[in-house]
């Protein structure tokens, strides 16, 4: 598997990761428990325009009119 496809997978994972833990931590029931745990788990995803960029031209778009709905 090519590397740069593997980097933006965990880029996407990451980021989604991050935006659950800020919205647990922002609800009103969350414990302050809780709220420190979801503080550590919070992280800025490594942007790189370039991988991101490769990955949807080899990996995406080339699957561009591979598949079909059934009628």
């Amino acid at each position: 598997m090519d590397d740069a496809l593997v980097d933006q997978i965990f880029d996407f994972m990451l980021r989604d990761f991050s935006k659950f833990a800020l919205q647990l931590y922002s609800k009103p029931s969350s414990t302050p428990e809780q709220m420190a745990f979801c503080q550590r788990m919070i992280r800025k995803a490594n942007v790189d325009e370039e991988r991101y960029q490769k990955v949807w031209q080899e990996h995406v778009y080339a699957l561009k009119d591979i598949y079909e709905m059934n009628p």
